[in-house]
């Protein structure tokens, strides 16, 4: 596979990632808890590390897209972040856990397509 088809399909999934966060999350995680009876303080500290990890998904799609300099390390973060869904699935229920919060897959895979771009070019320019 070629360079550019890994980096294209690493900031596509990660933007995929992004705009299901924002859009389809907020409808289904973000919004229910909103309304929930929790206390306030909560409520928003929960609220504003939404945004936080909107933030980031958002500037790690740009990140991915540029080659920045801390592209390489972010995509580490979303493997480990990854595996936080994925540990968390499996101990809350099972395999099924894995279907229930099934953000680790493009986390997962959005992270190794970038790296695995970014070792195709370092092993072109060795």
């Amino acid at each position: 596979m070629s360079i550019r088809y890994l980096k294209v399909a690493g900031v596509g999934l990660a933007g995929l990632t992004a705009a299901m966060h924002i859009f389809v999350g907020s409808v289904d995680t973000l919004f229910p808890l909103l309304e929930g009876d929790l206390d306030m303080v909560i409520k928003s500290t929960f609220h504003a590390c939404w945004h936080f990890i909107s933030v980031f998904l958002a500037f790690s799609v740009w990140s991915f897209a540029s080659e920045t300099e801390s592209a390489k390390m972010i995509a580490r973060l979303w493997i480990a972040f990854a595996a936080c869904f994925f540990t968390v699935g499996l101990y809350s229920a099972g395999l099924r856990g894995l279907i229930i919060v099934p953000q680790w897959t493009l986390l997962w895979a959005a992270g190794v397509l970038v790296l695995l771009h970014f070792r195709q070019i370092e092993s072109k320019t060795a």
